[in-house]
């Protein structure tokens, strides 16, 4: 519930945000999508060995050459995955499989000009959770305890213009607040074994309208 009012919070946050800043903007956007490598800090697999895809849409708000703000809503697949070592006699494999619709909000920072070929990104991002299942020798089974609905956390990359219309861009996260709550922690103090946090990297091809 605490989450929910949070990311409530958030929306409402950047909505009040919006309408000074839309006077001074000018506004371009598109659409996004690309592979993603994934893994759940604290599930003690290890690895960024889950691959998954992302998609969505994009607008931008230039403020300046330098400054600008960019709005996203993405369906993107997370989670961690251990695959099998028959080198050493594991034949077991296990996976989290996570999809949640992310909706990151960042700053970014062009070099140069606002044609510049280079574009720096940060910010953070709200998600929510659309489905979790959890994998053991392809077998599907509940997740104990499960994931939170929500996923917040920080995010941020680099874009690479390749024309116009055309970018690359190679962009991270991770979760601030854990988006399992750890089912046996051992010290109630330490920030990493609150629960498990969602980590992704992302290559992505962005298309300007």
């Amino acid at each position: 519930m605490k989450r929910t009012v949070y990311f409530l919070w958030v929306i409402s946050l950047c909505a009040g945000l919006y309408q000074p800043l839309c006077a001074q903007s000018e506004f371009t956007g598109g659409l996004l999508a690309g592979p993603v490598t994934s893994q759940v800090s604290g599930d003690g697999l290890g690895g960024w060995d889950k691959f998954g895809g992302t998609a969505g849409g994009w607008v931008h708000m230039t403020f300046s050459d330098h400054y600008g703000m960019t709005f996203a809503i993405q369906y993107i697949m997370k989670g961690s995955r251990k695959p099998a070592d028959p080198n050493n006699g594991d034949f077991n494999t296990f996976a989290y499989r996570l999809n949640y619709i992310d909706v990151p909000i960042m700053l970014s920072y062009r070099r140069a000009a606002a044609r510049a070929p280079l574009q720096f990104n940060a910010g953070l991002y709200a998600g929510v959770l659309v489905g979790q299942e959890q994998l053991y020798n392809g077998a599907t089974t509940g997740i104990d305890p499960p994931f939170n609905q929500t996923d917040f956390g920080a995010t941020g990359g680099i874009t690479w213009w390749l024309s116009e219309k055309l970018n690359l861009e190679l962009r991270g996260t991770t979760s601030v607040l854990p988006s399992r709550n750890s089912p046996n922690p051992t010290n109630a103090w330490s920030y990493y074994e609150q629960g498990n946090y969602n980590q992704t990297l992302m290559l992505l091809l962005g298309l300007r309208f």
